[in-house]
């Protein structure tokens, strides 16, 4: 199966770029030699990270499996049973807290976040929800 993985995450200056790259290490088992960085200036020409990786084959399915097994039973549950509701035409899009995640905590949330894409190929657009479920089971 074709699968792939983007990770995206900002930092500010304010935050811990090593420690940041140790909890992604520690929790998902991706070092920081697969992401990219790249600096921009901020509106006060602050400096800004913008950090990205992309997993395929393998490395994509470690991940999935490490992700969906940390989540909360609650928060898994509800991305299985409503899984439509996340996927857009670019895959399962789902979102985590940084701050959270710093405490070694996996949790969905809507500010200050990692954004998480997972993308197969569906086919038949209405078993796109049987897919991902399964992907999400392994």
């Amino acid at each position: 199966m074709q699968l792939e993985v983007k990770i995206n995450l900002i930092l500010h200056a304010t935050e811990n770029e090593k420690k940041v790259f140790e909890e992604l290490e520690n929790n998902f088992q991706i070092e920081q030699s697969e992401f990219q960085v790249e600096e921009v200036s901020g509106h006060f020409n602050n400096p800004i990270l913008l950090i990205s990786s992309k997993l395929k084959r393998k490395t994509a399915q470690n991940f999935i499996s490490l992700f969906f097994s940390k989540m909360k039973k609650e928060e898994f549950d509800d991305v299985f049973n409503y899984v439509e509701d996340y996927v857009t035409s670019s895959g399962l899009n789902l979102r985590i807290s940084k701050q959270k995640l710093m405490s070694g905590i996996l949790a969905l949330s809507r500010e200050d976040t990692i954004k998480i894409n997972i993308s197969t190929p569906v086919y038949v657009k209405n078993e796109t929800k049987k897919i991902y479920q399964e992907l999400m089971r392994k």
